[in-house]
């Protein structure tokens, strides 16, 4: 017997809106699916050129730090890393930052730009270099001196200072070089490096706008805030930043970070904590208890005293060529001040207290309220410092550069 189907047909009938609702979902689905693939390949691909580029510029970087004077990685067309691809092609420029570099990395498709503030690497053996007067050196009182020691012809006395004899290491005769008359490099072009800083100024701006003002390395021209004579206060100052005047003094309420500022005379206050190079056409006071952190640097025209408790991380220049007529300082260190990186005196040196690097001194004299005792280092510590970066152009170092960091 034929049973008739009309009442199948019509079941499967109205099932078909429901397969097809079905098919729609799972298309839908699916075209989700293959978008999420497609976004997270997209993401992947990205995420690969990013970190290859970020290769590439740690690899251009590692070379400029070896070969900073190469022609071909300063060239102006970059410099390909890889001849089969040109997208590992890296444009590299630099400009003086203070006595510090700013090295600009830019990949070829822009995807990734950065800039490195560097300095140079230093000679971790060397830390002493005394220009050669024919005339002894006497250490008294507790004076240590490790490294490398280059002094004059008749090398040391282990004498005293008043009553106090010394108290120190003896040094190895090994570690005593000969020096020369005069100190290593000419800072003949320090002064165009600081008149260049300022004529470099895209723009200048008033005090009231420095509450707080931070300008990026990377995509900001250099500001300059012009002054006369002015206590830098409650302010928060960061970046590509200059501060010009006469009279600067900066109080412990003030934050700095790789800013320079330029004047006649420069006062850091007692407790101050700041992030700065400064430079002055006279002359350069740090106050108790006062830090200027890594990487800071000091330049001065005539002197520069670090008070107690004191520190300085970066370095001391000071260009004044001893008087002729007067016996006076033109460094001063206390005792229980520290300086982590360069000291370089080209006039008489007072040095006690520690500094953890390199000391390149054109005369060392100790001044006591009853006198002074020329060719007399006294209470005076020197260490070796592989880690902290020397400044560039001030005749000490290697060849090499150094990070120091990487700045926004």
């Amino acid at each position: 017997m034929i049973r008739p189907l009309a009442k199948n047909v019509s079941c499967n009938a109205a099932a078909l809106p429901m397969v097809i609702a079905v098919s729609i979902i799972l298309l839908i689905l699916l075209l989700g699916l293959l978008s999420l693939w497609g976004q997270e390949t997209q993401y992947l691909k990205e995420l690969q050129r990013y970190r290859q580029a970020q290769a590439d510029i740690k690899s251009i970087s590692a070379l400029y730090r070896y070969y900073p004077d190469q022609e071909e990685i300063l060239a102006g067309e970059g410099y390909c890393l890889y001849d089969t691809i040109p997208e590992s092609r890296v444009f590299l420029r630099r400009e003086p930052w203070g006595f510090y570099e700013l090295v600009y990395f830019t990949t070829a498709d822009s995807l990734l730009s950065v800039c490195c503030l560097m300095g140079t690497e230093p000679d971790v053996e060397q830390t002493l270099f005394i220009a050669d007067k024919h005339a002894a050196t006497t250490l008294a009182g507790v004076t240590n001196l490790q490294g490398t020691l280059r002094l004059p012809q008749n090398g040391i006395i282990y004498g005293r200072m008043s009553s106090d004899f010394f108290r120190g290491n003896m040094i190895p005769q090994q570690s005593i070089l000969r020096s020369d008359k005069q100190l290593p490099q000419s800072l003949r072009n320090i002064q165009t490096r600081s008149d260049s800083m300022a004529k470099n100024v895209a723009s200048w701006m008033s005090p009231e706008f420095m509450d707080s003002l931070t300008v990026s390395f990377r995509i900001s021209p250099t500001v300059g805030i012009r002054m006369d004579r002015a206590m830098i206060s409650n302010c928060n100052i960061r970046g590509r930043i200059i501060l010009l005047g006469d009279e600067l003094q900066i109080d412990s309420t003030c934050l700095m970070e790789n800013v320079i500022l330029m004047a006649r005379k420069i006062t850091v206050n007692s407790d101050s904590r700041i992030a700065a190079q400064l430079f002055a056409s006279d002359t350069v006071l740090i106050g108790p208890r006062a830090c200027l952190e890594y990487p800071s640097g000091i330049c001065a025209g005539r002197f520069v005293e670090l008070g107690e408790r004191s520190e300085v991380n970066g370095y001391v220049v000071v260009r004044d060529a001893p008087s002729q007529t007067k016996v006076q300082p033109n460094y001063r260190q206390a005792r229980t001040a520290r300086l982590r990186g360069l000291l370089r005196v080209e006039g008489i040196a007072q040095l006690q207290g520690i500094v953890s690097g390199c000391a390149i001194l054109q005369q060392v004299t100790y001044f006591s309220s009853h006198g002074y005792y020329e060719n007399m280092l006294y209470d005076c510590t020197l260490l070796k410092n592989p880690v902290t970066a020397m400044p560039i152009d001030c005749g000490v170092g290697t060849d090499h550069r150094m990070e120091i960091e990487w700045v926004n």
